[in-house]
């Protein structure tokens, strides 16, 4: 019963949009924000539709092309995702949340050389643009061209000092590139702003790993489980770490509890 009068509400309020809609805007207008409303629903085949009928009164307006491809990427149809976004952009070459939203579309399609030119496009409108950058520097990741992923990343924090993300990538950047050290330095610079995230705290242990810091790495290890008692990947590699270290009492322990949590989870 409840079920049914929030429904009831939901149509009442939209049909009252309509009514209001037609009184007070023009054609365009009203399929225009019609396609936001079923957009904002999840109505995606009718926001389509509604924008479909606004661009052909309108075909100016870029907004409505960018709408549409927001649209589209709902229903993961790419191509035509990526159509409305380049016309969009046509028509405002400075509209920087298409250009957004087209690097979105072209890494979802696997097209990472054309992802990380949009982005590209966007930072020279706007350079300070956090998403923009950040998601550069992830782009960059994904070609294996560390060194630009790196001053991407970089860029964030000069100018976002406080994005913890962007020094566990930073981190995680180099740790590929085999640098080690500065891997470590960017990993506590993250746990600066965020000191119970086991994750940064597990890559940390991994990374002493690396250096051979066996004991840095068993804390860390040890302070990812505290933080998060179902890091099943930690007690896999603290066992890991007392078996090569011949504590076996201790290592065994680590592999029962990381073998009860892996029955939990099935």
């Amino acid at each position: 019963m409840i079920k049914i009068f929030f429904t009831l509400l939901l149509l009442n309020s939209f049909f009252a949009f309509q009514s209001f809609a037609q009184e007070f805007f023009d054609d365009f207008e009203i399929h225009y924000r019609l396609g936001n409303e079923y957009n904002n629903r999840g109505m995606i085949d009718e926001a389509i539709a509604e924008y479909k009928e606004a661009i052909n009164l309108n075909s100016s307006h870029p907004n409505s092309y960018n709408n549409l491809g927001v649209a589209y990427s709902k229903k993961r149809m790419f191509d035509d995702e990526i159509r409305s976004y380049k016309k969009a952009i046509d028509l405002d070459a400075a509209f920087t949340e298409a250009y957004f939203n087209l690097a979105i579309a072209y890494g979802s399609k696997g097209m990472v050389d054309e992802e990380i030119s949009t982005y590209q496009k966007l930072i020279n409108i706007d350079p300070e643009n956090l998403e923009g950058l950040y998601n550069l520097g992830h782009a960059y990741r994904a070609k294996e061209k560390y060194d630009e992923s790196i001053a991407a990343y970089k860029r964030v924090t000069e100018l976002y000092p406080d994005y913890l993300n962007a020094y566990f990538n930073l981190g995680v950047v180099y740790g590929q590139k085999g640098l080690l050290s500065e891997e470590i330095i960017q990993y506590k610079k993250a746990l600066v702003l965020d000191p119970n995230n086991a994750k940064i705290h597990f890559n940390l242990g991994i990374a002493y790993g690396e250096m051979r810091m066996i004991e840095d790495q068993i804390r860390e290890f040890k302070e990812a489980i505290s933080i998060d008692p179902y890091y099943i990947k930690a007690y896999k590699n603290l066992e890991s770490v007392y078996r090569q270290k011949g504590l076996i009492e201790e290592a065994d322990k680590e592999l029962s509890k990381h073998n009860d949590l892996a029955k939990e989870k099935r």
